[in-house]
């Protein structure tokens, strides 16, 4: 029994969308945030912020309704003017601004900071938002590039935030159930615990990858079965690049390669190791072979159990 848009929709719109308004009202703390920061950063002798830019999963609109432990992102590009210094101690500037935010919000503790190694994160309990800013250091010319440095002493990546939005904007107004396929895939991910490997601008790249070369799907469930069986059958052996990155003439060694649409230097998926990949293909192997059961059972009650397996016992499609 095929399931139709209309029932995948039910589950996007009432199980992985956020509560209507509720976006909006995450944006706008987003930007009191960056009111907020902005003013602290002009008091801050050091630190001398180009501009802001709201990025991640919640600019897309491809974020998911938080559930459990697990709350909202959202990302913030911070263009740092360093009168074109392309390193600096990244570890520093984290320190730094982590003092401003805790004078911005006094109330906040320590650990409610986070370090990665290219990013600094905040948490906000109330809301759950959990917001992380990206420091990047401007690059003169067009296209909005810049290096986003990391605290590990690796060497800086170019990007440009304002045209991955692009990227991705076009491949939506493509496919218009691109972000709800994308919701779906990204709620799989974090049901069989992929959410540290299978990270959700990978599983973007590749529905993009998918809809470049085979066109748009059908259907949502046709979608779904068509990123099962490529990551199934592919093994994620293939590389994967973009018209975006023109002509690629080498390609890294590393065991999984997809290449960034704004830098074909950039490898997104470098850090997957022979572990993650067996992981992810055999839950996407097992999805795939579950959806195809589903879609040939005659019975509704035992092809929503199918579903179910892939999606978890929140899954529903009608009230």
């Amino acid at each position: 029994m095929e399931l139709t848009n209309t029932q995948l929709v039910y589950f996007v719109d009432n199980c992985l969308k956020l509560p209507k308004g509720k976006r909006g009202e995450l944006l706008d703390q987003v930007d009191n945030l960056i009111a907020v920061f902005t003013r602290r950063a002009k008091e801050d002798p050091v630190i001398n912020v180009k501009k802001f830019l709201k990025t991640g999963s919640l600019r897309k609109g491809t974020v998911l309704r938080p559930r459990g432990d697990v709350g909202v992102d959202a990302d913030i590009a911070v263009f740092l003017n360093t009168d074109g210094v392309s390193k600096f101690d990244l570890e520093s500037l984290h320190h730094r601004i982590r003092l401003l935010l805790c004078r911005a919000y006094p109330q906040k503790k320590e650990d409610d900071f986070t370090v990665q190694p290219r990013t600094l994160g905040i948490l906000f309990h109330v809301s759950g938002l959990a917001v992380d800013l990206v420091p990047i250091i401007p690059i003169e010319g067009p296209g909005d590039y810049g290096w986003q440095p990391s605290s590990r002493g690796e060497d800086p990546i170019k990007t440009s935030v304002t045209k991955q939005l692009e990227f991705i904007r076009t491949r939506r107004d493509g496919y218009l159930q691109f972000t709800a396929l994308v919701r779906l895939l990204k709620h799989w991910r974090n049901q069989k615990d992929l959410d540290d490997t299978l990270r959700s601008f990978i599983i973007e790249l590749i529905v993009s990858h998918l809809q470049d070369v085979d066109g748009a799907p059908a259907t949502l469930e046709e979608g779904l079965l068509r990123f099962f069986l490529y990551i199934a059958q592919a093994a994620l052996r293939n590389p994967i690049s973009f018209p975006e990155n023109g002509k690629v003439t080498s390609l890294p060694k590393d065991r999984v390669v997809i290449l960034d649409p704004v830098n074909a230097d950039n490898n997104v998926a470098r850090r997957l190791t022979d572990s993650d990949c067996r992981e992810i293909v055999a839950s996407a192997t097992e999805a795939w072979e579950l959806l195809t059961a589903a879609r040939n059972n005659t019975y509704k009650g035992e092809t929503l159990e199918y579903w179910k397996e892939v999606f978890g016992r929140s899954f529903v499609i009608e009230e």
